[in-house]
């Protein structure tokens, strides 16, 4: 086994997000919709990352629950910044489900929440030196998840049976 070099930067961070306005979700942010089910869910997580100055990046890593993305490296790329889309299937999110948050009654708009630290993504970045030595930094960031909840049903009268008569 190699030795370590001196320490690799690695910082973490969700989004960016396309902007959305006020009491709206980013278009292209992970959206949970009370009482349906999507196959998956897109969060983007951005890295700033720096190796020691005698090395350059191998691999950077972002996993979110069994969902990885890896970035890897060409040249003499020692430090920068990627942004990566991890596609995660909800079966791998399951502690989310967006009736438990939406509120009661419902309003008569639709209303978009901002739930705040419901996920983690976890990163790993690997850069080695011209002799094989390598530099490891990890890190993760809490990531956040939008709720759309629908607005109530329009009253209604009461309904009336085939006779004529209410019911």
């Amino acid at each position: 086994m190699n030795p370590l070099l001196a320490s690799a930067l690695l910082a973490l961070a969700q989004g960016p997000y396309s902007p959305a306005p006020p009491g709206q979700a980013p278009p292209d942010a992970p959206l949970w919709i009370a009482g349906q089910m999507v196959e998956e869910h897109a969060f983007r997580v951005t890295a700033e990352f720096q190796c020691p100055p005698e090395a350059v990046g191998e691999v950077l890593q972002v996993s979110i629950s069994d969902t990885v993305a890896r970035a890897e490296f060409s040249g003499e790329e020692s430090n920068g910044r990627r942004e990566l889309t991890l596609r995660v299937p909800s079966k791998q999110l399951q502690g989310l489900r967006p009736e438990l948050f939406c509120p009661r009654p419902a309003g008569a708009e639709q209303q978009v929440l901002r739930l705040a630290s419901r996920f983690t993504a976890q990163g790993a970045l690997i850069c080695r030196d011209a002799a094989g030595k390598k530099a490891l930094a990890h890190r993760s960031v809490v990531l956040d998840a939008w709720v759309l909840c629908p607005p109530a049903p329009a009253a209604t009268g009461p309904e009336i049976s085939p006779n004529g008569d209410p019911e």
